[in-house]
């Protein structure tokens, strides 16, 4: 390769930069749809409890 250090390092920032942008986007959309969806809700929230589980194994 005749690419220098300057020329990588700043192909690998672009990279990165790309990266957290998309990513942060789809995180940000993927909020505001669920807080959406939350809000237009009219039921209430459920909280379910389960009751404990006793497992009994033979040991050889």
């Amino acid at each position: 390769m005749n690419t220098n250090r300057k020329t990588r390092f700043t192909g690998l920032l672009i990279a990165v930069l790309m990266t957290v942008a998309v990513n942060g986007a789809i995180l940000f959309k993927f909020n505001s749809v669920a807080q959406e969806g939350f809000a237009s809700n009219s039921q209430d929230a459920t909280v379910v409890t389960l009751e404990t589980v006793n497992v009994v194994a033979h040991r050889s």
